[in-house]
């Protein structure tokens, strides 16, 4: 049902027109009534558009899932041409133990949510999702001078020679009461400068100085859509869940690291075991995953591939065909679309010399998950859809959705179980691909793909996260595209293991002027001579004393070479590497990344070696 719903949309054009009456703020004789509907609150979908992306997103937790109904896709790319994700959500199960049946239970996104919109406030109450304070929140920097026609184009569903002034001010309006409303209690991010929990006057909202922030909460306390998350009841009770979710992205150019992240959208997933009212301090989610769900559909829907990497913890989706009909309306190749684990769920670790990341801080002694698995429903196969939580659960666990007792495994071409599917090269054609035709590898057509991690575990009142990042690629062809891809994938890898690590929650940003932050007298300059061999010289500015780290990472985000690690005198300070690890051994020829951390200003910059 829902999938034939994006075949029909054509048929469905007066459905979008009274949708967009009665969702949508408009202007016209009572325009601006709905308006200040909208400016009070009623928002319950908005658009992280800010650069090559466009995606929907909406109050219950849906991600790439458009409000308009009869829409063939979520989310675009590149933004204003065809789409590339039909929907997409957050999956979690687990052996839940709080004395209530059944004790396996799965919940989260997928075409329809098993969540609402709002917080839990407290002994299993939540927010009420038709309050106006409940909905999802959007903000920008410089959204009061920004030309606003594209965000307000893409809102209303209208091309941009269609747009009206007052549809452009409803969208700067919006802007404008997002942020002064900014929920910081809730949980939404902002730059805490004085550490004390509390968004102060001159404190601004936002995190990682992204250019466009989208934050909601949610949660599984209405039974009647989380035992409706499957057809005929096949969902499971509620568990207690408030999920936190924030969007953010990046859209500078002028350089190669700036052009990259314009390919990336950001998403950090907090999930908080709140409870029922009636669930007892002693409560705990045993054997606990968490995965993206996506229904990727590349321009046309039947013609498409999937696979992972697992050496980068990507799971992807390309074309089969060279040309795809909808992206030739654009005189375009098809694109490549990914999402990478960043940050997996957080474990206590035996080697106390593990190190974890939470909330872009640093936690010793434990870990962060990797990928646990990737799964694929390949259509006109024999893998099945999931239709209850147990059989998701099994999907969860990197098993097939078997109708019956008992998980199955997937197979690689040799028969062995494995949990990874696809996890080959499409494009040297090495290892397990998909759209072979095989037993194992199906032929071209619908894709619906899942990445998973876990086990985990959560007590009553633990809070786990995970970061994932979306990634785009188009490049000359459909296998080219893939590459390109993969390659924005290492920049999001290298920015989650280094920059994301740097104990601010507002992390650097990416200028072209200035990478970093902190005070302005502090400098990382470019390396001489650049590109290199055998030797360069790094230099760098402090205005007083203080702790200094400057490492050398590979383009994975790997330490390759800790360069300076002590207090380091004011002034201007150099350094010259021979391109050796910290073994000794000379490294290959390639791209590098040199890190500065000296008190609260971090900075990056690339560098070249060649042999």
């Amino acid at each position: 049902m829902e999938k034939t719903m994006k075949k029909r949309a054509n048929l469905f054009i007066m459905l979008f027109v009274l949708f967009a009456v009665v969702f949508f703020p408009c202007s016209g004789a009572d325009g601006g009534n709905r308006s200040r509907q909208k400016i009070n609150g009623e928002a319950k979908a908005t658009l992280l558009n800010i650069n090559r992306f466009s995606v929907w997103v909406q109050a219950d937790g849906r991600c790439s899932r458009n409000p308009l109904p009869q829409s063939n896709w979520g989310a675009f790319y590149p933004a204003g041409t065809a789409g590339v994700v039909f929907a997409g959500g957050i999956i979690w199960g687990g052996v839940v133990k709080d004395g209530h049946l059944p004790v396996i239970r799965v919940g989260g996104q997928r075409y329809k949510a098993g969540t609402v919109p709002g917080r839990i406030i407290s002994n299993g109450m939540a927010e009420n999702p038709a309050d106006p304070s409940v909905r999802v929140w959007r903000i920008r920097p410089g959204w009061q001078t920004a030309d606003l026609t594209r965000d307000a184009a893409e809102y209303f569903h209208l091309p941009a020679d269609s747009v009206t002034q007052d549809q452009i001010d409803a969208v700067r309006t919006q802007y404008e009461t997002d942020r002064r409303e900014w929920p910081w209690q809730k949980g939404a991010p902002f730059y805490d400068s004085n550490g004390n929990g509390v968004m102060d006057e001159g404190e601004k909202p936002g995190i990682a100085y992204a250019d466009q922030v989208v934050w909601l909460a949610a949660n599984d306390l209405d039974s009647t859509v989380t035992m409706n998350f499957y057809p005929d009841s096949g969902g499971s009770p509620p568990i207690g869940l408030e999920m936190q979710v924030t969007l953010w992205a990046y859209n500078h150019g002028g350089s190669e690291i700036n052009d990259a992240f314009r390919n990336l959208i950001f998403k950090r997933v907090r999930l908080i075991y709140k409870g029922r009212s009636d669930t007892p301090d002693t409560a705990r989610i045993d054997s606990m995953f968490i995965g993206q769900w996506v229904d990727p559909d590349l321009g046309y829907n039947g013609d498409d591939l999937a696979g992972c990497d697992t050496s980068l913890q990507v799971g992807y989706c390309y074309n089969s065909s060279t040309d795809d009909r909808e992206y030739q309306k654009f005189d375009l190749s098809v694109p490549a679309i990914g999402y990478v684990l960043l940050q997996g769920p957080v474990v206590s670790s035996d080697d106390p010399s593990d190190q974890a990341i939470f909330n872009f801080l640093p936690k010793h002694g434990f870990k962060n998950l990797s990928l646990s698995s990737f799964s694929v429903k390949p259509t006109g196969s024999p893998i099945m859809d999931p239709t209850n939580s147990y059989e998701m659960y099994n999907f969860l666990r990197g098993f097939r959705t078997k109708h019956g007792n008992g998980p199955e495994a997937f197979l690689d071409p040799d028969g062995i179980p494995t949990k990874f599917m696809y996890s080959g090269d499409p494009v040297t054609q090495t290892g397990p691909v998909d759209g072979k035709g095989t037993r194992w590898s199906f032929v071209p057509g619908e894709r619906r793909f899942q990445m998973n991690s876990g086990p985990f575990t959560m007590a009553l009142g633990d809070t786990q996260e995970v970061v994932i990042a979306m990634v785009g690629g188009l490049g000359a062809d459909r296998l080219a595209s893939v590459e390109v891809m993969k390659f924005y994938v290492k920049y999001a890898r290298f920015w989650g293991q280094t920059v994301f690590t740097s104990g601010l929650q507002g992390t650097t940003g990416i200028s072209t002027t200035t990478a970093g932050y902190g005070p302005h007298n502090y400098q990382l300059y470019q390396n001489y001579p650049n590109p290199f061999n055998p030797v360069t010289r790094i230099r760098f500015m402090l205005p007083l004393a203080v702790s200094v780290k400057l490492t050398v990472h590979d383009i994975l985000g790997h330490k390759v070479k800790t360069l300076v690690d002590e207090k380091v005198t004011a002034g201007e300070h150099s350094i010259i590497w021979d391109g050796c690890n910290d073994a000794g051994i000379k490294l290959g020829s390639g791209i590098y990344f040199y890190r500065i951390k000296a008190g609260g200003f971090v900075n990056i910059k690339k560098m070249t070696l060649l042999k």
